[in-house]
């Protein structure tokens, strides 16, 4: 595609504030021939390509390893937070100068991978904190190994994580720090539930305490009921998801919890606190994955509500189409640069 074509496909929207009060949309349609034909060879074998884990993890946070390739770019370093396991990332050889340190305030991420609420973080996951981590000196970057299904069901890690949040907050405010929560698929469903939640329990209970600057969700699961029926259309067009493994991977999380719990569908939650408190909901869908469809409901929910943040909406795009940069795919490196781009100016 001419670079004049890939502009003109490119579109920043603001719509009128009765429709768009304070989303900020980047639309995109276009699509590579390279990843046209991605798609097409994935569509028919999607039931093999995403599946759930044949060993599944122990009870509790799992602890993991940094891979021998991602160990070429950044080092990791290994601490518990509320009987968490948490791994601070950074770039080999590459502190930033004590300059950047003083004119900005010191920003924290904290990403939660996704993996259906089963897997650990990929080697995909990896490639990309390698990539961004170097990219962000002014940012301390952490990987959080929430406790995963079938072992620890949300009924039994969501208590946890929410202990997990409210240190890893309280200490931010002594430190300094500006949080981002970050978290792609399942990742994003936590981030979101976490901080919703913790913000309900704050307005209830009538005091203000830590929140996060913004949260990033990347694909996100927002309601687990698994009920949109626009989801049967976009089924048709999904290389990688499909209807009855997202289903599977719902069930598994929520154990004996009601899908419409806050607390595992934050669609289903007062997202008002998120404008009174500030906390900006950036997040990025793409339009061929079948997660979107209520992705998109929760973004126009927080658009209702006057919760602020940008959106990478990518038509013709798989889910998590961003953690594929590393395979040159051109699509994917944009989208994975337009989150960089976004991290540096949260």
């Amino acid at each position: 595609m001419a670079e004049g074509q890939r502009a003109q496909s490119e579109q920043e929207e603001r719509l009128d504030d009765s429709q768009m009060p304070s989303i900020k949309i980047t639309k995109r349609v276009d699509r590579s021939f390279l990843m046209m034909l991605m798609h097409t060879v994935m569509r028919p074998f999607k039931g093999k390509l995403v599946h759930a884990p044949k060993e599944f993890m122990p009870a509790g946070s799992p602890q993991l390893e940094l891979p021998k390739k991602a160990s070429r770019k950044i080092e990791s370093r290994e601490r518990q937070v509320e009987g968490i396991y948490v791994y601070d990332l950074s770039a080999k050889e590459s502190a930033p100068p004590a300059s950047v340190r003083q004119e900005k305030r010191l920003k924290r991420i904290y990403y939660f991978a996704g993996g259906g609420w089963q897997s650990p973080p990929s080697s995909e996951h990896w490639a990309l904190f390698a990539e961004l981590v170097p990219k962000l000196p002014d940012t301390a970057f952490t990987l959080v190994s929430y406790p995963l299904a079938p072992n620890s069901p949300a009924p039994h890690a969501f208590p946890q994580l929410m202990n997990f949040y409210r240190k890893v907050m309280e200490d931010a405010q002594l430190s300094g720090e500006d949080v981002i929560l970050v978290g792609d698929s399942a990742g994003g469903n936590i981030v979101l539930c976490l901080v919703v939640n913790a913000l309900l329990e704050d307005q209830e209970n009538n005091v203000e305490r830590p929140c996060p600057a913004a949260i990033l969700a990347m694909c996100p699961s927002t309601d687990m009921r698994r009920a949109n029926p626009d989801m049967r259309e976009v089924v048709k067009r999904d290389p990688l998801l499909n209807i009855p493994f997202v289903n599977h991977t719902a069930q598994v999380w929520c154990g004996d919890w009601d899908p419409t719990d806050t607390r595992v569908s934050p669609l289903y939650a007062d997202v008002t606190p998120l404008a009174k408190r500030g906390v900006k909901v950036h997040g990025i869908t793409g339009r061929y994955d079948i997660l979107s469809c209520d992705a998109l409901l929760f973004r126009e929910k927080c658009n209702q509500a006057w919760v602020s943040g940008e959106w990478l909406d990518w038509d013709k795009q798989m889910h998590c189409w961003p953690l594929a940069f590393s395979f040159k795919l051109r699509e994917s490196i944009e989208a994975k640069d337009w989150i960089l781009d976004l991290l540096k100016r949260s």
